[in-house]
């Protein structure tokens, strides 16, 4: 899963951005609201937390433009500004949950599990594929009950495919969620993760390969 932080403090961008990673979620940080929207504009993320208090353009507006171009990603608005009234005017120009400092790490990681989870086709965070256990939750894979060591690429690779299971996740979809908008990637980097990752199940007939378009996992 990619996530976007749209903070202007550097230190708290920089330990969300530490956290989460540690979270196993795939991260790109912005400082002000222009920066965020040239992110936003040209890469494809799973969520996008939000300050509102920003440089430039603030969130409000930011998630205004977005939302009027289209982009449907979930929004987590995340400020200092508690009352009802700005609680309201965010979700009313369409964000999807909206969460007061300071927080809890813990409480931001379970809205940012239940945001991804209701914009997925896989609503549960444990599923399982024959011996294999995918754990959404503490982002963690495991065969025959033990725990495999998973890099955050290929365990996004494998969200991807679960999450959509039965449908063609292509190699576009695959490179921008899984991938830093600064590294641009090939399909045959998208080849070699998803061979890394068969290897890695130790199952070669889970994903599924779709000539020249991507892959798909059906269970």
């Amino acid at each position: 899963m990619k996530v976007l932080i749209v903070e202007d403090n550097y230190e708290l961008n920089k330990t969300l951005k530490e956290i989460l990673e540690l979270n196993g979620y795939l991260v790109e940080s912005a400082y002000d609201g222009e920066e965020a929207l040239d992110y936003v504009l040209s890469g494809d993320y799973d969520i996008i937390i939000l300050d509102i208090l920003l440089p430039k353009v603030d969130g409000y507006d930011v998630c205004k433009i977005i939302r009027d171009k289209g982009i449907k990603t979930p929004v987590l608005m995340l400020t200092a500004k508690g009352t009802i009234q700005d609680k309201v005017k965010g979700l009313d120009i369409g964000a999807d949950d909206y969460l007061v400092k300071p927080f809890d790490i813990e409480e931001l990681l379970a809205r940012i599990r239940a945001l991804i989870r209701r914009n997925s086709t896989e609503k549960s965070d444990i599923v399982r594929i024959d011996n294999i256990e995918i754990d959404f939750t503490n982002r963690e894979v495991r065969k025959n009950g033990k725990k495999l060591i998973v890099p955050p690429k290929l365990f996004c690779i494998l969200e991807q495919l679960v999450r959509n299971r039965g449908k063609v996740v292509s190699y576009e979809t695959l490179m921008n969620k899984c991938w830093d908008i600064n590294d641009y990637p090939t399909k045959e980097n998208v080849r070699a993760n998803i061979k890394l990752l068969r290897k890695l199940l130790g199952n070669k007939d889970i994903i599924h390969n779709v000539l020249g378009v991507g892959y798909k996992i059906d269970f």
